[in-house]
């Protein structure tokens, strides 16, 4: 029966399906995690997103706990319903399969080969060209696996000894092994494959790179690390210049959104890593490097800025499909002019919450949306934007038009709300 199941769930990844195995074990992709809540959302195909409840009793598979699992990983879930609630009996983090005749690279091997240098090696980002702009691996290439399946030997080295190694969006992912299996029925004799992928790399501290295209127009927060007078004699449009010197008395000027993504660039590469361990440890979690600095910058065509450059960090975040920014939503609190849904739990609300409002534990709300007022602007939020953000997709699928806040709510001893994000 086991056999069964894992052949069952292979199949669905390869069919880039993922679908109910049972009445009570499902298998889909991870929408998000709230170790708050203790929660697990999952997309099911044709059942939308489930939330699965998890306690001290909870058993993990391939995957130390929850914390580790990160979104658009596979689960499977096996569970007892109690009462209104998903209880989870055991999470199992789905490995994608390596394909025949591909061979399994780690971190540190991946790694030492990119320091050898050489053309040799041609490393190739699976992921969609959008994820791979913002960070990816060094001297990784572009190749998405639907342009991969169309083109097929024309985007590929000619010289089938080359070899290649393959990586996509984690342990789950199945764009890589789709890739790799396509490059083996090209012929080519050294095709490898880094499972753990882009969060595997920077799990282990590596350097994730930025391309020049997101440097150029992306909403992120640009850092020039050379001293002011290199700065001023010609630095990147929008850089912020934060010398190398300074940077570790600089944590309060980054900005609280810890998903900011945060690109570093000198005249010295490893200066940028340096600077990008330092983020890390801050909890920052999309902060790359721009390789070359100014000189890739030049190279590619594109004039720099002369004169002082800025010494302040001003980053204004663009808001995702469905999000209120902190203003709207404490303009939304002060009028009453919407229906204020909050989605932590019920201990949170009973401690503090805002006037007038409705509580829904996103864990909860796919079975009680029917509770929302029909026809009401509705505006979700919970601690950290989490659980706030689930509800929405929960409502969407539902039709029911809301938006989310995605910051930091607290409440002090007088209850009174500090928003941030």
């Amino acid at each position: 029966m086991k056999a069964f199941r894992l052949s069952t769930i292979a199949l669905a990844l390869g069919l880039g399906l993922v679908a109910a195995a049972a009445a009570d074990e499902m298998t889909g992709s991870v929408k998000n995690v709230s170790n708050t809540a203790r929660t697990i959302a999952v997309e099911i195909a044709g059942k939308g997103v489930q939330v699965f409840k998890f306690d001290a009793q909870t058993q993990f598979k391939n995957t130390a706990s929850a914390v580790d699992i990160i979104p658009d990983e596979v689960v499977t879930i096996d569970f007892a319903q109690v009462g209104a609630e998903n209880r989870a009996k055991l999470v199992t983090k789905v490995i994608a399969p390596l394909p025949p005749g591909v061979a399994r690279i780690t971190g540190s091997a991946l790694k030492e080969l990119l320091q050898k240098g050489g053309d040799s090696l041609v490393l190739i980002d699976s992921r969609p060209a959008g994820r791979y702009v913002q960070g990816h691996l060094p001297r990784a290439i572009s190749i998405p696996l639907p342009e991969l399946e169309k083109e097929g030997a024309k985007l590929l080295p000619t010289d089938l000894g080359k070899t290649l190694v393959f990586y996509c969006g984690g342990l789950s992912c199945m764009l890589s092994p789709k890739s790799a299996t396509i490059a083996v029925k090209l012929g080519f004799k050294d095709v490898r494959m880094f499972p753990e992928g882009e969060p595997g790399w920077k799990k282990l501290d590596f350097a994730t790179e930025s391309s020049l295209s997101f440097v150029k127009s992306g909403n992120l927060v640009l850092i020039d690390l050379r001293s002011a007078d290199k700065a001023a004699s010609g630095h990147i449009p929008r850089a912020v210049n934060i010398p190398a010197t300074a940077l570790k008395s600089a944590e309060k000027q980054f900005p609280e959104f810890k998903a900011a993504p945060i690109v570093f660039y000198s005249d010295k590469d490893a200066e940028a890593v340096d600077a990008l361990e330092w983020t890390r440890e801050w909890e920052y979690t999309n902060a790359t490097i721009f390789p070359g600095g100014t000189a890739a910058w030049l190279a590619a065509a594109n004039p720099l800025q002369a004169g002082a450059a800025a010494t302040r960090i001003n980053y204004v975040r663009k808001l995702a499909e469905g999000e209120v920014s902190i203003k709207d939503f404490e303009d939304i609190v002060k009028t009453a002019s919407q229906l204020v849904v909050d989605t932590r739990t019920v201990e949170e609300f009973a401690k503090a919450h805002f006037p007038g409002a409705l509580n829904i534990p996103a864990e909860e709300m796919a079975k009680r949306y029917t509770e929302l007022p029909a026809g009401k602007l509705l505006a979700l939020h919970c601690s950290t934007g989490t659980r706030s953000e689930l509800a929405y997709d929960i409502l969407r699928e539902k039709g029911i038009k809301a938006r989310y806040l995605r910051a930091n709510v607290e409440f002090d001893a007088a209850n009174k709300a500090v928003i941030k994000e």
